[in-house]
Order: structure tokens, then sequence, then C-alpha cells
């Protein structure tokens, strides 16, 4: 591989680490609620590939319809809920990878302004398709929830996630 080919495919790897790490960014900013104001739930389950899977521990969405209606439905309990995704890890292996994030979540109710803690490491798999990268899967193991995190979703929770 001469200099120029290196050079091009350094530079390919560092806006692929980029894309991926902006995909995870946007996936936040469409998951955060406002002042009871959910982000753009379309936007954010058009992330995911066609046959991409939506799995944080309430049911899994296959596909951007299903992961849409699945976001609608987690997104009536919170007056706000702000989503900080921290300490990527990403592998890049031609057009797929994997990645881990750290995802630390404020939350709040409409009657008490307390913050709510979680604490989630996502597991995804990533696509490149004729649109960018979008997300293959989403899947979290859950580092820690406050228990009002949980009894807000209580009858969501898949055993095994709780």
């Amino acid at each position: 591989m001469d200099n120029r080919n290196a050079l091009d495919a350094k530079v390919q790897r560092l806006l692929d680490l980029e894309e991926i790490k902006t995909l995870r960014y946007r996936y936040a900013y469409g998951a955060n609620i406002i002042g009871d104001k959910p982000g753009d739930l379309k936007a954010f389950a058009n992330l995911f590939a066609q046959d991409g899977t939506f799995d944080v521990g309430m049911g899994v969405a296959k596909g951007p319809a299903e992961i849409e209606v699945m976001m609608r439905s987690l997104t009536t309990q919170w007056k706000s809920a702000m989503h900080y995704m921290l300490n990527p890890l990403i592998e890049l292996d031609g057009d797929r990878a994997t990645a881990k994030f750290t995802g630390l979540f404020a939350f709040h109710r409409q009657a008490d302004s307390s913050p709510i803690w979680l604490c989630n490491i996502y597991d995804d798999s990533y696509v490149r398709t004729a649109d960018g990268w979008r997300f293959q899967t989403v899947r979290i193991e859950t580092v820690f929830a406050d228990q009002a995190f949980l009894e807000g979703y209580a009858d969501k929770i898949v055993a095994d996630q709780a």
C-alpha cells in the first residue's frame, strides 16, 4: 500500500469513527425529553437499519416503524429525560462495526423535579448503508437504576433486564 492509500485508509477510519459517534449522539438527542416534549422519534427510529433491533430491557422492536412505536410508549412517564453518552469504544470491520458506550441518564417526573438516575452500558452493532452508518442492534446492560426509574417502567421492564 503506497503512502496515499495508507493516508486515505486512515482518514476513512477517522471519518467512520466520527460518524458512529455522531449517530450515537443523535440517538441521545432523539431520546431526550425536555419539558414534556420528546425528541424527534421518527428521526430517532430512522437511525436504525431497516432490520435493526432495539432492546433496552422493555421488549424488542425491529425496524424503524416498530422502534418509533416503542419509543412513543417509553416517553410518557417523564417531564424531562436527558441522555449522556460517554466513553466510546468502537471497533471497525469494513462496513460493520461494534461499540460500547456508557449511558448516564437523568430523569424527573411532573410532580417532583428531583433527579432520577440511571446508568447503562450500550452494546451496539452498526452497518454502513447507502444512507450512512446505522444501528444494526442496540442492547443495554443496566449498571444501576434509581428505584423511581424502575417504578416508572414497572409495566414494561422485561424480567432478565430488571
